[in-house]
């Protein structure tokens, strides 16, 4: 992409700014947070155009995106959450039995997972990450469909082992 078309792109991200600013403050609340989502859609829009994929609509593919990056936040910003309750719970006494039954649940998983077919394994972990399914796809090479299969089948697979050591 030669520098005037980077240049019309800058244009389109500032005729929109504005906008995209007050829609994506009204999903976060946050000033600071608003701001990084709309700076990191200007640059996936500068990206997208370099790209060669500029989108028919700027303003409704800007707001998507911002839409999306808001969403997969929220979402690691819980798992984050439920990480540091179970960081938490584990800083507090627990009994004995508790600890082993913990310890014996934790080794089944792992046991389970090492014995997982590789993709399997992979897509299960990044799930548990909090990646969306066509985050997954897209690190396995694999269309969003196939990927849902697969993950559909890990998981059934995974149930099984557990069900067998217990």
């Amino acid at each position: 992409m030669d520098q005037y078309a980077d240049t019309e792109v800058v244009r389109i991200i500032a005729s929109h700014q504005a906008g995209l600013e007050r829609y994506v403050r009204a999903l976060v609340r946050d000033p600071d947070e608003a701001a990084d989502v709309c700076q990191e859609v200007a640059v996936r829009l500068l990206v997208t155009a370099r790209d060669e994929r500029m989108p028919d609509s700027p303003a409704a593919w800007m707001n998507r995106v911002a839409h999306n990056l808001v969403v997969t936040s929220a979402r690691r910003r819980a798992i984050a959450e439920r990480t540091a309750d179970r960081l938490v719970r584990a800083g507090t006494v627990a009994s004995t039995e508790e600890t082993v039954v913990e310890r014996e649940r934790d080794e089944a998983i792992q046991s389970a997972l090492a014995t997982a077919r590789a993709d399997d394994r992979t897509a299960m972990v990044l799930a548990a990450s909090g990646f969306r399914n066509a985050e997954i796809a897209l690190r396995l090479g694999r269309t969003e469909l196939a990927t849902r299969a697969l993950l559909f089948r890990a998981r059934g697979r995974m149930r099984e082992r557990l069900a067998e050591a217990v």
